[in-house]
């Protein structure tokens, strides 16, 4: 039996980190610095831990980032203003925002929300 190996995840992601900044190398060339936003709409330590590092990776990885702290209660609405922005290349939303509040539209309101950013824009891969 094999021994097991132990990976380091920056090494198991530098390939595919490298590719990243081809294709950002690319778009910056026609003009174009993809942005990324970040909603925090909660004091979650967790989620502004969590959007302080997305931060780093993207400034890395020639991204632009913002962090748009707002209202929960507003989060919606500023949810579709990102989406239609065409300045606006990929959206995150820190979770939780309404912890298993219920939606109008069936589930939790967070799973509203998650579902309401288009494949598109959708850089966790989570609608």
């Amino acid at each position: 039996m094999a021994e097991a190996v132990k990976v380091k995840a920056d090494d198991a992601a530098a390939p595919f980190r490298d590719d990243i900044k081809k294709s950002i190398e690319g778009l910056k060339a026609k003009g174009i610095t993809p942005l990324l936003v970040g909603f925090l709409a909660n004091g979650d330590a967790g989620a502004i831990k969590y959007a302080e590092w997305t931060g780093k990776a993207c400034e890395a990885d020639g991204i632009k980032f913002e962090v748009r702290n707002v209202d929960r209660m507003e989060l919606e609405d500023k949810l579709q203003e990102a989406i239609h922005d065409p300045l606006v290349h990929g959206i995150m939303i820190y979770y939780p925002c309404f912890g298993l509040a219920p939606s109008f539209y069936g589930g939790s309101m967070d799973d509203y929300l998650r579902d309401s950013i288009p494949i598109e824009k959708d850089v966790e891969g989570l609608c």
